[in-house]
């Protein structure tokens, strides 16, 4: 076979793969939520956050376990969380008893919808949220004012590891 025709016929493989990988990567839809400016990534042993949501980026301490928790969690500790590539679901008191339920079903075990079952969740009560309910990722947050089940599916699976260290527990 001819080295310069196989040269060309790679050359031009390589050009049509770029060029798909730049067709593919501008056909993305962002990912729900509002996009947060990046406050690093430093580790501390405390640090007191007095936003009316969780950061979703910034100085952060050791991260909390996965899972349901009744009691408020500290935000240094959710940012470890978010930098892990979790999801954490922060929910104000005042939130109607029947929509804290179906959080609680569709975001831990046993899974209210079969095909959903996330892994790297927190979910956690937070009075200062502005909203009743804020969903928080690395560097991306979303609020809202009613329980929406299909918009948390979204955003949970969209933005699901997502992050800095995404493989980390």
């Amino acid at each position: 076979m001819n080295p310069k025709f196989l040269y060309g016929f790679i050359g031009i493989l390589l050009v049509g793969f770029a060029g798909l990988v730049v067709v593919s990567k501008q056909s993305e839809t962002p990912r729900p939520g509002v996009a947060h400016a990046d406050e690093g990534r430093n580790h501390v042993e405390q640090k007191n956050y007095t936003e009316d949501e969780v950061p979703t980026s910034g100085d952060h301490a050791a991260p909390v376990a996965w899972g349901v928790y009744e009691t408020e969690q500290r935000d240094d500790q959710l940012i470890h969380n978010l930098e892990h590539g979790g999801i954490v679901v922060t929910y104000r008191p005042d939130i109607p008893t029947n929509e804290l339920g179906e959080l609680k079903r569709l975001l831990s075990k046993p899974y209210s919808e079969p095909k959903f079952a996330p892994t790297k969740i927190v979910l956690a009560p937070r009075p200062a949220n502005k909203e009743k309910i804020v969903l928080s990722s690395w560097q991306r947050s979303q609020s809202l004012d009613v329980y929406d089940k299909n918009l948390v599916i979204n955003y949970v699976k969209r933005n699901l590891g997502k992050s800095p260290e995404p493989l980390a527990r």
